[in-house]
C-alpha cells in the first residue's frame, strides 16, 4: 500500500467517526431532550404528538461539519505521517 493512501484513509475514517458523534451530540440528543424521537430513515425528529421538530440550527451543523470533517482528516493524517516519517 502507498505510504501517502494509509494516512489519508485513517484520517478520512476518523474524521467520519468525529462527524457521526457530533451529530448524535447535537441532532439526536437535541431531539430526544424535546421529548422526540429519532427516525433514522427520515433524518426527523418526531414528537409525540405526530409533529416533526425543527431546531433551526440545520445550516449551522452542516457548515460544522464540513469544517470538522475537514479539520479532524487533515490534523490525523499529518500526525500519522510525522509519526511513520519519525520511525524511519
Amino acid at each position: 500500500m502507498n505510504r501517502t493512501l494509509l494516512p489519508t484513509l485513517v484520517g478520512v475514517f476518523t474524521s467520519l467517526f468525529v462527524i457521526w458523534l457530533l451529530h448524535t451530540l447535537l441532532v439526536v440528543d437535541d431531539c430526544l431532550d424535546h421529548g422526540g424521537s429519532f427516525d433514522y430513515s427520515s433524518a426527523k425528529c418526531l414528537l409525540e404528538g405526530g409533529d416533526v421538530y425543527t431546531s433551526n440550527i440545520e445550516n449551522f451543523v452542516l457548515v460544522l461539519y464540513f469544517v470538522v470533517g475537514f479539520g479532524v482528516s487533515f490534523l490525523v493524517s499529518t500526525l500519522i505521517r510525522k509519526f511513520f516519517k519519525n520511525k524511519e
